[in-house]
Formats: C-alpha cells, sequence, structure tokens
C-alpha cells in the first residue's frame, strides 16, 4: 500500500532481551500498540515471543530482571528468531510509522538493527523511507524537566539524585504501570507518559518531534555564524540538567549526518596552546569536572558529536529565556556569550586541531564476526535486492521442505559483500539446520564451541577465537556473584537456581 493509503502513526514497542548488548544479545519479548497523533490505540496490541537462540546465552542479570527463564514454555514455544524479525520488519515498515519507545533510541533500535542483519533483512529503511520516522519518550522527558519542570513530579532516587527510570516516573505521577519489564506493560507506561506530556505544554512537544526531521535539526545547528544552540542529552551531567549550550564546527569528516560541537561551558581559548595529539590524548578522558578551572590534567575535550538522524534535542538559544532554564543549567550567560565570541573569532585554529585529533582517534576497528560488523559498511545493492528478493519468495513458502530448498539457494548465492555469505550460513544454522551440508554444520558447531566453551576448540590447530565474556564459564561466574548481592530482591535471586540449572544442560548438550 502506498504512503497516502497509511495516515501518520506511531507505534509505541518495547523489548525484553536476553542482555543488554544490542550488539549481542537477543529479543525474546516484543509488544507494541499503535496510536493516532493524538495517542489514542488504534487496533489491538501486538505481544510475540522468540525462543532463544543456540549461540547466545542469557545473561543471569537479564532474567532477574524480566522474569523470563531461557527454557519458560512461553519461550520454549515461541517462533524463530528469524519469523519473529520478519513480523516486526512488516510492522515497523508501515508507511508513515513513526516507530517509539523509552530509550529506544539507544537501546532497542539499535537491537532491531542487528535483529534485522542477522536475519537478513534491511536494518535501516524502516527508520526513514515511506515517510517513517523515530522518536524517544525518555529524551523528551529529559527536555521537559529543563524547559518544562510544571509538566511532571520528577522523582528521585535513594541518594536524593533526580532518576528518569520509566517505573519511577509512572510511580510519581500516578500513570499506569503495572509490571515493569514486561514488553507490554511498560509500552503502556510510555504511551501514559507521553500524553501526560504532550497535554503539559503542546507545543514543546511538536518542538521535539520536529527533530525526526534532520532537516529541521540541521537548521538550529548550522545557523550561519556560528550560532550558540542549547542541547539536552544524557552524555551531559545530570547537575546541569543534562544540558548547555554549544557552537558547531559544521561537517568535519565525511559523515554527512554528523557535527562536532564545543560545549561554550568552557573557555577555547586555552585549548589552542595545545597540539592536535594533546587534543586527542584528552578526547576520552574521563567528564569534566564541575568547575572547568580546575583539575585541567583531567579535562576531557569539550567537544560533543550531535547526529542530525538520531532526533537529538537541540532548540535556539532563545530558550534560555524561558523561566528557569538558565538557573537550571547552572550557566553564567555572561561567560557563554564571551566563550561564542572566542569560538567564532579562532574557529579556524580550533577546527584545525580538531581534525588532527579526529585522524589520531578514529582508525580501523579490529575485525568482528559478520553478526556483529553492521557498522562496518552498507550492503551493495544488488545484494540488497536479492535478499529483499528472497525474502519475498520466503513468505510464500508453505512447507517445511520447501523452506530447506529455499535456504540452499541462499548459500550458494555468489555476495558481493564478503559478510553475508557468514552471516547466510549462521541465519540458516539458526533457522533450518536440516538445509546445512556436513561441512556447515560442522563450522557452525567449531562457532558454537569456539564463542561458549573457550579452550574447548574442537580443531586445536586452527587456533583459539576470542572471549565473549558471556560463554559458560563467564556466566557461571556471574551466578556466584549475583546469589550474594542484595541489590536484587529474594524473588529475583531465586531465579538464578533454575538458571544454573539450565545453563549446566546447555553445556552438556553442547559438549556432546
Amino acid at each position: 500500500m502506498s504512503v497516502a493509503t497509511h495516515p501518520p502513526s506511531f507505534l509505541f514497542f518495547d523489548l525484553e532481551t536476553t542482555g543488554a548488548d544490542p550488539v549481542f544479545d537477543r529479543p525474546l519479548q516484543f509488544a507494541a500498540i499503535r496510536t493516532d497523533m493524538a495517542l489514542e490505540p488504534i487496533g489491538e496490541p501486538v505481544v510475540w515471543y522468540a525462543r532463544p537462540p543456540d549461540d547466545c546465552l542469557a545473561h543471569p542479570a537479564a532474567v532477574m530482571t524480566t522474569g523470563l527463564l531461557p527454557d519458560d514454555p512461553v519461550l520454549a514455544g515461541a517462533d524463530s528468531e528469524a519469523n519473529l524479525a520478519n513480523r516486526i520488519h512488516r510492522l515497523v515498515s508501515q508507511p508513515n510509522t513513526c516507530v517509539v519507545g523509552f530509550n529506544n533510541l539507544r537501546f532497542d533500535a539499535p537491537m532491531l538493527r542487528f535483529l534485522f542483519w542477522r536475519n537478513l533483512l534491511d536494518p535501516y529503511r524502516h527508520e526513514w523511507e515511506d515517510g517513517n520516522s523515530r522518536f524517544d519518550v525518555l529524551d523528551a522527558a529529559r527536555a521537559y524537566r529543563l524547559l518544562a519542570p510544571s509538566a511532571l513530579n520528577w522523582p528521585v532516587d535513594g541518594n536524593g539524585h533526580p532518576t528518569l527510570r520509566l517505573s519511577e516516573l509512572s510511580a510519581a505521577n500516578g500513570l499506569t504501570h503495572e509490571n515493569a519489564h514486561d514488553a507490554l506493560s511498560d509500552v503502556e507506561a510510555t504511551i501514559d507518559l507521553a500524553r501526560a506530556l504532550r497535554n503539559a505544554d503542546p507545543a514543546l512537544w511538536e518542538r521535539l518531534l520536529a527533530a525526526r526531521d534532520k532537516r529541521e535539526v540541521a537548521r538550529v545547528i548550522d545557523q550561519p555564524g556560528h550560532v550558540p544552540f542549547l542541547h539536552v542529552s544524557p552524555r551531559l551531567p545530570a547537575r546541569v540538567a543534562s544540558a548547555s549550550m554549544f557552537c558547531s564546527f559544521g561537517q568535519v569528516d565525511g559523515n554527512r549526518n554528523r557535527r562536532e560541537c564545543w560545549d561554550l561551558r568552557f573557555d577555547p581559548l586555552p585549548w589552542l596552546d595545545l597540539h592536535a595529539g594533546q587534543w586527542a590524548e584528552r578526547r576520552f578522558l574521563k567528564s569534566p569536572p564541575i568547575e572547568a578551572e580546575r583539575d585541567w590534567d583531567e579535562l576531557r575535550l569539550p567537544i560533543k558529536s550531535i547526529h542530525l538522524n538520531r532526533v537529538p534535542v537541540v532548540l535556539p538559544a532563545e530558550t534560555l529565556e524561558r523561566d528557569g532554564v538558565a538557573q537550571r543549567m547552572v550557566i553564567d550567560r555572561a561567560r557563554i556569550e564571551e566563550h561564542a565570541a572566542s569560538f567564532r573569532r579562532h574557529v579556524d585554529a580550533l577546527r584545525e586541531r580538531l581534525i588532527g585529533a579526529l585522524e589520531q582517534t578514529e582508525g580501523d576497528f579490529p575485525p568482528r564476526p559478520a553478526e556483529q560488523s553492521l557498522y562496518a559498511g552498507f550492503v551493495p545493492n544488488a545484494d540488497r535486492r536479492h535478499l529483499e528478493d528472497w525474502w519475498g519468495r520466503a513468505r510464500g513458502l508453505r512447507s517445511r521442505d520447501e523452506a530447506i530448498a529455499h535456504a540452499r539457494d541462499l548459500l550458494v548465492w555468489p555476495f558481493e559483500d564478503p559478510r553475508l555469505p557468514e552471516l547466510a550460513e549462521g541465519f540458516v544454522a539458526r533457522n533450518l539446520p536440516e538445509a546445512l551440508d556436513d561441512a556447515a554444520r560442522e563450522r557452525w558447531r567449531a562457532r558454537l564451541v569456539d564463542q561458549l566453551r573457550p579452550g574447548q576448540r574442537l580443531d586445536p590447530g586452527q587456533g583459539q577465537a576470542p572471549g565473549t565474556d558471556r560463554d559458560f564459564p563467564a556466566m557461571f561466574a556471574e551466578v556466584e556473584r549475583l546469589a550474594t548481592d542484595e541489590h536484587w530482591s529474594p524473588e529475583q535471586r531465586a531465579l538464578l537456581g533454575p538458571y544454573r540449572r539450565w545453563l549446566e544442560q546447555r553445556e552438556q548438550a553442547l559438549k556432546g
């Protein structure tokens, strides 16, 4: 169906997963509710599960968080990861869909990208094609806390520090959240929170939504004359309301969607005394101290990357005129103006040092398994079209025998992208192992042993694969550590016994 036949909608979603690493971990539960732009539900909620794949051990902390043991009946009888990926991909790709969650831009969205990548589906197009976009209610809440603090009651943690956890926000504001860390319950709570924010300040809600269009973001950041702008980000300290004023260097490398920006809390003049190598050394130091004039030896380079296509919270400088904003940001406006003037006078020299520092710190990365190498480059068009055609035909198959034959066609295809043969073989091994020949089956088993039982490689002559920190020894050690960690409730720690028994059974099966 065309874009015109689909009115704009939000798709609120959440994932429960095997762990906290979007590159390595896998979705176990997906829930979603579609709403209109007024946040009223359209149709029925969906809740889908997938059984854990053989090559990923659920982390015990994730088990205690979600309550989902890897051998829970709801998972044991669930779909394969491939079928889950296909269903989700079609849902989020509906035209004019804005995919929304709570902290989804930093966790759930990358998790979906790697899910689609492992399962030979396009990992990006659902985010931008056919009028589609994405948005994060957590980022909106952070902006409201600074710009419209009367919108909500803002909870604090046990140390008196502000917290933006969904469960805490829901409790403090009387919102529905019956079962934290159940995907559907989290979706319902996120919609309730979005409604509360929108109703409190509709104009701010629409202003934040405008950042779904990267051209609008660029309009704020790329003004002629390096005009300052306000940026709210979780990477900025909570003590300054997670916000600061910035000036942009503009595009400084081949990434058209990235801008490097100077944090105007810090005077740029002392940095002119340092050469590019010294800038590079300071690029990865810890966060700047409370006072820029102190602890110079520990001061990190006060430059932040902002990506136009990641829905950043960027607002014009006049936003500081809103009541109390400058005070909550702990900003001396006169000093900010002085630093901005210095930046404009010396931007060329500062930019030269920045480019030199980037050249020294953005080198090649070690090779990774194909399943983890999504960001190593875009798939060539011919390969992408073939995979789309393969999936299109796969959706019409009527028997497992037909699926096995179709999978074998995939295994012999002459891909141009060197990652895809390994990716395709892993995809088939997880979902249709009958399609593998003896050699491929042995390669898959060797991969499992390398990854899950370090030091037990089947063929010692081939060398030892690096550990993943998610192997059997590491997970057994985590069980022992967590068993005495009083951060977790007795009910949560009670899950460690069944989890350990499952882990022992999985290890024994791999030995066999």
